[in-house]
This record gives C-alpha cells, sequence and structure tokens, in this order.
C-alpha cells in the first residue's frame, strides 16, 4: 500500500497541478475603483478636533481656491491601527451607532496618502465622516458635524 501510494501521490499532484486553470486577469479596474485623478490643491482647512478618541487630523481640500469638487485627507499617528478601515460620509447631523444609515455614501479606505473626494453635490449644510471597520463590523468613530466652509 506504501509503495502504490507512494508512486500514485507524486503523479497525481503533478496532474493536478498542470490542469489548473490560470488565475483570472482584468484588463483594467471598474471606474469606481479606480484612484480618483482629481488634484486637489487649496486648502480651505485643517482640524485635529474632528474625531474624539483616535487621533486624527483632517483636511478639507478643494480643486482650487473657491470652486470645484471637496476632498478629505486624513492623518493619523503610527500606532493607529484598524482592520480594513473605510470611510463615508453621511450628509446632515445623523444619529449613528452601531451600524451605518443607508444614505452613508462611501469615499474610499483610510489612507494617509490619498485625498478622498466628497461626492459631487454634497447637500448644503453640514455633515460628519464615519470610519468603519469593515473586518470588525462596526462603526469605529463618527467625527462631529462639520461644513464644507472655513470654520
Amino acid at each position: 500500500m506504501v509503495i502504490v501510494l507512494g508512486v500514485f501521490l507524486p503523479v497525481a499532484f503533478t496532474i493536478g497541478v498542470a490542469a489548473r486553470k490560470p488565475v483570472p486577469e482584468m484588463a483594467a479596474l471598474p471606474p469606481g475603483l479606480v484612484a480618483s485623478s482629481q488634484k486637489f490643491t487649496a486648502m480651505q482647512w485643517e482640524r485635529a478636533d474632528l474625531f474624539t478618541k483616535p487621533p486624527i487630523q483632517v483636511r478639507l481640500l478643494r480643486e482650487s481656491a473657491g470652486v470645484g469638487r471637496f476632498g478629505v485627507e486624513f492623518s493619523a499617528t503610527k500606532d493607529f491601527v484598524k482592520p480594513d478601515l473605510l470611510v463615508y460620509w453621511v450628509a446632515g447631523n445623523p444619529n449613528i451607532t452601531n451600524t451605518l444609515p443607508g444614505d452613508a455614501q462611501l469615499l474610499g479606505g483610510f489612507n494617509p496618502s490619498v485625498t478622498l473626494p466628497l461626492p459631487p453635490d454634497p447637500r448644503p449644510g453640514s455633515g460628519v465622516l464615519v470610519l468603519y471597520s469593515l473586518a470588525d463590523q462596526e462603526v469605529v468613530e463618527v467625527s462631529k458635524p462639520f461644513a464644507l466652509q472655513k470654520p
């Protein structure tokens, strides 16, 4: 039995490796997953008081001074580590506890080196940023409400 397995298993392994399907490839990412090609050059404001628990600094940027879309950029300390952290925008002043509201708009993954564009036509008034851990399926932190203007 050992001799039969000694011959059969290497042959079966070789055939299995040779017969496996190739890794699927994608020519281009879908538009929603492509990194933003917009350049946000004008800084509206920079605040460190929007998030209370984690020490996160938020910068509100604009495509050019006074006009264009808004974008947010984050910077955090090196010890701020959360698994699969996503950033959402919620217009208004919602009461968010442990689940995301239905009108939350995904901005992208939390990455200090990337500026995340806000929705093209955010409603007038204020809104909040929500940090959501996809791995833990929980809201990590909700920012204080802020307006898309200089404070």
